[in-house]
């Protein structure tokens, strides 16, 4: 028998916001792994990798920001599963 009962709506609810929240983060955990190699395969200098990386997840932070104000604000008041489709 299954430890975790799926049927329950809060073991669901707990598992959907736990993918949620992956797929949210995958991105920054991806970028910090291969930020090194592509920007030096872009040509930027050794001495410029960790200011270079800085500005771009700086920018990358802001734009999540942005985003989710800008679709937080479109899905309360279009509704979530209409927004997303």
């Amino acid at each position: 028998m299954s430890r975790y009962n799926l049927k329950n709506p809060i073991n669901s609810i707990v598992i959907v916001a736990a993918l949620g929240y992956f797929v949210d983060i995958y991105d920054l955990i991806l970028f910090g792994i291969v930020r090194a190699p592509s920007l030096k395969a872009i040509g930027v200098p050794d001495d410029q990798l960790l200011d270079t990386g800085l500005y771009l997840l700086n920018w990358q932070m802001f734009g999540m920001l942005l985003g989710g104000i800008l679709w937080g604000i479109l899905g309360d008041k279009k509704g979530r599963l209409s927004t997303l489709f």
